[in-house]
């Protein structure tokens, strides 16, 4: 098992590109190459942004949302009239998201200005960096006592998240449902991985533009074996969803960067194939319009949409998570503390173990880099609620989405000040006692 020290921040990108080769190794193998060629035009915007490491926009770029009803030709003639040029539609162009830029040279700012005067577009706003949060060192902590029967997972002892959360005996009454499906929206993740491989459904790479959502970071595969690690498979470690699919969608570079286009794009793909519950380890500072509506429309299709708090030990909100209607989640430790870094406020929905998770790392990866680790974060306690939320629409397959967020609120554990506290939201996850109907 190995063990790492990661230092992102979405506003220190130069620090970030050189932690992330002591993070991932250098990644050598053919699979990690393959990766990274897929990825030149976004390491290209990677390079403007480390010449700046305080910028939290993308140069040039802007994202659009046409009113209702306005004609393709109609579109092409106001871009014209703009000196823009569009680069892609952000989901189905009858949405009317648009990612554009500007001709060389142009003024941003002078650009959104008459935009926000032409009433053909309902609102024109910068392209946004998103990153992974800051990723915190994590502790080694001592095996609890005893190898479980079941499930029988070699590292299963060291997954102190499950003892707390009551997995076991969730897990003898629900291993989750094949018919339901948990979209990790992050870096990607390891498709080949043997905890990981056998429950992975066709994904999306929305910095790279094809069905090869690849882990060129890691971060992503993390979160995807937290989630829905195969369980009781005399392989590594186990995931909080059994039997419940992993749908990759990458939005997020080699280096844990992006941008708001990528991941609207990246939650309007999640919700028109298939996810019941989607997974964000990942945000900004910067609200975006954008992710907004890809959130809005993802809720109006009956999915529960997770994301992280950030680790910055504040009480300021980060995007997605605070938006209205995602499930925001903050981070408790091994002795069911709120884990020091974990961000917190009156916009948190649930706390679920964070500090020093045991789980999935690419198996393509260089020296270090052992198939399993632990790293801490609310980046770990994001997909362990996106998997008990996945576990309850298995239960209940008729709950709604807002149905499922009640029930999961209701299944927690209360800790610190009794009730609703903006440290630990409504509780620390309980697995069983969440798949318990609330009276």
């Amino acid at each position: 098992m190995s063990s790492r020290v990661l230092l992102f921040s979405s506003l220190a990108l130069s620090t970030l590109m050189c932690a992330c080769q002591s993070a991932v190794g250098t990644l050598p193998s053919a699979r990690l190459n393959q990766a990274s060629t897929r990825s030149k035009a976004s390491l290209n915007r990677v390079a403007i942004r480390v010449q700046n490491p305080q910028q939290t926009v993308l140069p040039g770029e802007i994202v659009l949302r046409y009113q209702p009803g306005v004609a393709a030709q109609s579109r092409d003639l106001t871009l014209q009239s703009l000196g823009l040029q569009r680069v892609r539609s952000l989901g189905n162009p009858e949405l009317g998201l648009e990612l554009v830029k500007l001709r060389q040279g142009e003024n941003t700012a002078a650009a959104l200005q008459a935009l926000s005067k032409n009433p053909q577009i309902a609102y024109a706003e910068p392209n946004y960096v998103v990153s992974i949060p800051r990723i915190q060192p994590h502790e080694v902590l001592p095996p609890f006592q005893g190898q479980a029967l079941y499930p029988n997972d070699p590292m299963y002892n060291q997954q102190y998240a499950h003892r707390v959360s009551s997995s076991e005996a969730g897990w003898r009454k629900q291993k989750g449902s094949e018919k339901v499906a948990i979209a990790i929206i992050d870096t990607g993740v390891d498709l080949q991985h043997p905890d990981l491989a056998a429950k992975i459904l066709p994904g999306y790479d929305a910095v790279d533009k094809d069905d090869q959502a690849l882990d060129g970071h890691g971060h992503g595969t993390h979160c995807a074996g937290i989630a829905a690690a195969i369980t009781n498979n005399e392989v590594g470690v186990a995931g909080f969803a059994p039997q419940v699919g992993i749908i990759p969608v990458r939005v997020l570079d080699n280096n844990g960067s992006g941008s708001s286009a990528d991941v609207a794009e990246g939650i309007l793909w999640a919700a028109d194939h298939g996810a019941q519950v989607i997974s964000m380890s990942l945000g900004s500072y910067s609200e975006s319009q954008a992710k907004e509506d890809a959130v809005k429309y993802a809720l109006n299709h009956e999915i529960v949409v997770v994301a992280a708090m950030g680790n910055d030990g504040n009480k300021r909100k980060i995007y997605p998570a605070a938006q209205p209607g995602v499930i925001a989640v903050g981070s408790t430790d091994s002795r069911d503390k709120r884990s020091y870094f974990s961000n917190y406020g009156s916009w948190i929905s649930v706390s679920a173990p964070g500090s020093s998770i045991l789980s999935t790392f690419p198996t393509y990866g260089g020296e270090g880099m052992k198939d399993y680790g632990s790293i801490s974060g609310t980046s770990m306690a994001t997909p362990a609620v996106a998997g008990v939320a996945a576990m309850i629409r298995s239960e209940f397959p008729n709950f709604k989405a807002k149905e499922v967020r009640a029930q999961l609120e209701w299944g927690t554990d209360d800790l610190g000040t009794p009730g609703y506290d903006e440290f630990y939201g409504h509780g620390r996850i309980n697995l069983a006692k969440a798949l318990t109907r609330r009276p």
